[in-house]
């Protein structure tokens, strides 16, 4: 079923849900290639973490009530069998991460101890002063959960996978994308000439959809031309194509008549936002189709607010849900749809940027976030919903 003008929210989520149809078989790589993955099922340890009581503080471990007579130092590493305990009134030097000798009542840290004539005194102390020993399994035992399918994997989970025994983990397959850039009037480089426009697309785009955890394969610039069209939009060895420009109703826009050449269905067909209304979700197959505006700021907000939950559906990952913001302003919007705004985080609340419309990036460069003003716009003071930038 085509959602037509669609509700912003419903566009997230028939976006979202879209995606999650299409994702495809799980894989497992190594941890070396695990950061900016997404886990495909939930995570659980393999190991006790830690395995042993250990050192939390270099050094001495001691059993009883000081001075205590020294022994001989242990350091961090393997643990040899048959190690002595430590006796009453003993101590011996300790390092961070080593293994407490049996009968280790707690470890005095090196800067709370005096030493002499090879009786070690302790520095005044509370009443109860800290043990600094990690007990064996306080942060995970083996079967304990890590963490949940759809999370992305950050340098410091990858790190608890790896303490917790892993050496590889289970992940969502990298969607493959192929951007299109639709039009005649679009160069690649150097200062327009009366009647072209920059592409702004094809360097920025393929590097945003790869930090939201995409695979560009391919980008291209494609002119005014239906045949030309159709061939961009024929990708079934991707998962999505993403086009700009294209979706508007004029005798250069041949968008739908190429999806509807190629037998894809629209699932979203226009949002009830500014900018951004002609926005086309499509599927065919197994690959699907998010064809953006032309103009650049009104593309890169669809890209937002519309693929970002799209690529988190093909991976699995957890929706976020937007934010709120205050305003510090007054938004007017006697426009029927939301108004989507870029904006900067003030002390007072939310400010919309300077030099914003559908062809205009200056305002977003400058920007924090966006906020979504509803129809009859908003007050000083009002919250309203925001989308965080996914850069």
């Amino acid at each position: 079923m085509t959602v037509v003008r669609a509700e912003w929210q419903a566009a997230r989520a028939a976006a979202r849900e879209a995606g999650r149809s299409l994702r495809g078989p799980d894989e497992s790589v190594a941890l070396v290639d695990a950061v900016g993955r997404t886990l495909a099922v939930e995570l659980r340890s393999l190991a006790r973490v830690p395995g042993f009581d250990a050192s939390a503080m270099d050094g001495w471990a001691v059993r009883g009530e000081g001075p205590w007579t020294l022994g001989a130092a242990i350091v961090a590493g393997p643990v040899s069998a048959g190690e002595t305990p430590l006796a009453e009134g003993t101590a011996r030097p300790i390092t961070t991460g080593a293994a407490v000798p049996d009968g280790t009542d707690r470890v005095l840290r090196s800067e709370s101890g005096l030493v002499v004539d090879g009786l070690l005194t302790a520095a005044a102390e509370p009443p109860l002063p800290p043990r600094h020993i990690r007990r064996a399994g306080e942060e995970a035992e083996p079967g304990d959960p890590l963490f949940d399918a759809g999370t992305l994997l950050t340098p410091p989970r990858v790190a608890v996978a790896a303490v917790c025994g892993r050496d590889s983990v289970p992940v969502a397959p990298l969607p493959r994308v192929a951007l299109a850039v639709l039009g005649d009037e679009v160069v690649g480089e150097g200062v327009p000439s009366v009647g072209t426009v920059r592409d702004v697309f094809s360097v920025q785009v393929p590097r945003l959809l790869a930090s939201l955890g995409a695979d560009p394969v391919s980008s291209a610039r494609v002119p005014d031309d239906l045949d030309a069209t159709r061939a961009a939009l024929d990708r079934p060895d991707v998962s999505l194509v993403v086009t700009t420009g294209g979706t508007a109703h004029s005798s250069t826009d041949h968008i739908r008549e190429a999806l509807a050449g190629l037998g894809a269905d629209l699932v979203v067909e226009g949002v009830a936002m500014r900018p951004g209304q002609p926005l086309l979700l499509a599927r065919r197959g197994d690959t699907l189709y998010l064809c953006l505006p032309g103009n650049p700021m009104a593309a890169l907000v669809c890209l937002v607010m519309v693929g970002v939950p799209l690529i988190e559906g093909l991976l699995g990952r957890r929706a976020a849900p937007p934010g709120l913001v205050t305003l510090a302003v007054d938004v007017p919007h006697p426009r029927s749809g939301v108004l989507v705004q870029a904006y900067r985080a003030t002390a007072g609340g939310a400010v919309p940027t300077a030099r914003q419309s559908s062809a205009m990036l200056r305002g977003l460069a400058d920007a924090d976030g966006l906020l979504v003003v509803p129809e009859g716009g908003a007050r000083a003071g009002e919250a309203v919903p925001s989308v965080t930038l996914p850069w």
